[in-house]
């Protein structure tokens, strides 16, 4: 039975209650589309600002009146009701009945982790749109979702999930996988918030998420995800960002690469908001002709191509498959094996405090965990002052920041670290 037919199947019964964390872009498409998907509700929206939490819940088609509120009691009664409800704050999740998901939309770090752990820990479901989250602590939260007895997964439609979906297919099929890759169209790894703010505006975006898109950051995080739950390595640090397009994609990706099993990254070309698999077939001679009648070329290495990800549009299979079938889209690798790592972005003079993802100071770049060894990772740069000069370009070293010991994620990080090495 498809998806839609087991989420209409739950409709009879009772449908699977989802909390929204965030009232941004992502959240804003994810609620008005869980609204129109049979057997799925929305309980509840946390958001830090509730007037655009209560607008998006408008937004969503809903004309009732949204209540608001941090009364727990209250918040029951609402849900209860059918009411649209929204809380100041995700503390209350733990608190509330019947939540079965909590869809995590922020992209915030501190935040982010600390709503995903508590949800863990309350006996909830977590669905993740936080990839910087999800790099930074992806095994600490796999690992506690384990031990409560829940699903913690990374979401379908970005493009982490996109990419692991294809991976799942084309191994299916019986080819190897040589690669798996990012689409990206235009990186400047210098970008600053004041350039990207033209384009945040356009989209209605948040500056520093637009900011980590434009300096490559975010798909260089995406693409650790994915690392560091299908066993996939970059080949190089910041991987080789091969510039072709979908004609000779194939054999240009297999000529980049040093050996398979990589993660990477096509630069420019006609590649839209897509994701792609470079499989290669294990009987060349028996498979060639078919592949060739199908249309994807002489081979032996075949481009799979999927030219979209529809982020909240996919939400639904995500949730559908953590409370039906308590699975995750991955399950992550023994221990790490990628580390998205922290190079200044321009010249830095000791005692700067870092500002983090989609900054002004720094930028990120993926490299294996051995080649990011020393380096700090680019979930923590929002907590790091600088103890000495850094050049443009030149990677920071755990050894030669301060780190806010008492930040969440830098505790979270300690966490991690002492529990997979």
């Amino acid at each position: 039975m498809n998806t839609l037919k087991r989420l209409q199947a739950r409709s009879d019964q009772r449908p699977i209650a989802v909390a929204v964390n965030g009232a941004g872009f992502i959240s804003k498409g994810l609620l008005h589309r869980l609204e129109r998907t049979p057997g799925i509700t929305t309980a509840i929206v946390t958001a830090r600002n509730t007037d655009r939490a209560t607008e998006i819940w408008e937004m969503s088609g809903r004309d009732e009146e949204v209540v608001v509120s941090d009364n727990v009691d209250v918040l029951n009664q609402a849900i209860a009701d059918g009411r649209p409800v929204v809380a100041p704050s995700a503390d209350v999740l733990g608190s509330l009945d019947g939540i079965d998901v909590v869809y995590e939309a922020t992209g915030a770090i501190d935040h982010g982790a600390e709503v995903m752990l508590s949800a863990l820990r309350s006996g909830r479901h977590v669905v993740s749109m936080n990839a910087e989250v999800d790099a930074t602590i992806g095994h600490l939260l796999h690992d506690q979702a384990h031990r409560n007895g829940v699903v913690y997964t990374i979401a379908d439609g970005d493009q982490p999930g996109a990419m692991l979906r294809q991976i799942d297919f084309v191994e299916g099929m019986g080819f190897e996988i040589a690669a798996a890759l990012n689409c990206k169209g235009q990186l400047d790894v210098h970008q600053t918030p004041e350039i990207s703010r033209q384009y945040a505006t356009r989209d209605d975006t948040s500056i520093l998420m637009t900011t980590a898109f434009g300096d490559g950051t975010k798909m260089q995080i995406e693409n650790t995800v994915v690392a560091n739950l299908s066993g996939l390595i970059p080949d190089k640090r910041g991987m080789h960002g091969v510039e072709t397009d979908l004609a000779h994609a194939a054999d240009d990706i297999a000529n980049a690469l040093s050996n398979p099993g990589r993660v990477e990254f096509t630069l420019r070309g006609d590649f839209k908001a897509g994701i792609g698999v470079l499989g290669t077939a294990d009987d060349a001679d028996m498979e060639m002709p078919y592949m060739r009648y199908l249309k994807m070329g002489d081979g032996p290495h075949y481009f799979f191509y999927r030219p979209y990800h529809l982020v909240h549009f996919e939400a639904a299979y995500t949730i559908a498959e953590a409370v039906l079938d308590s699975t995750s889209l991955g399950t992550p690798t023994t221990k790490r094996v990628a580390e998205t790592i922290t190079l200044a972005k321009q010249a830095v003079a000791k005692g700067t405090k870092l500002d983090g993802i989609g900054g002004a100071w720094a930028y990120g770049l993926i490299d294996t965990v051995e080649g990011s060894a020393g380096l700090l990772p680019v979930g923590l740069s929002g907590h790091a002052t600088l103890t000495k000069d850094h050049a443009v370009d030149e990677p920071i070293l755990t050894d030669n920041v301060e780190l806010d010991d008492s930040a969440l994620i830098v505790k979270l990080r300690a966490e991690q670290d002492a529990l997979f090495t």
